[in-house]
């Protein structure tokens, strides 16, 4: 599952792809990976720090579970995903947000 932000965009969109893949978390940035601008775009998403991006794990569900292209046992492989992130450390201590790995895409 990845977040994908199109800062190359002065609209900066902000749009959830692979809703049926639950073995990885990542957020991907196209254009100047500008942390101000980034933390602006995310909004509701969450929050940018030390290089990872911190997703609201409510707003991540209702987002999966308002996305046309999720699978029918999308809701038990999103609660396993967010176990397996909680047992290695990647769960805020208020377990709020999950850590997701930030990557530069350059698009041509």
């Amino acid at each position: 599952m990845q977040l994908e932000v199109d800062l190359d965009s002065d609209v900066a969109p902000v749009t959830l792809t692979g809703v049926d893949e639950f073995t990885r978390l990542a957020v991907t940035v196209s254009g100047d990976p500008d942390a101000d601008r980034m933390a602006s775009v995310l909004g509701g998403w969450g929050i940018v720090a030390d290089g990872h991006v911190w997703l609201e794990i409510a707003e991540l569900e209702r987002a999966v579970r308002a996305h046309p292209d999720r699978v029918t046992d999308w809701l038990p492989r999103f609660v396993s995903m967010i176990d397996y992130a909680e047992s290695k450390g990647w769960v805020d201590g208020e377990n709020r947000r999950v850590r997701a790995h930030c990557e530069r895409v350059v698009r041509s």
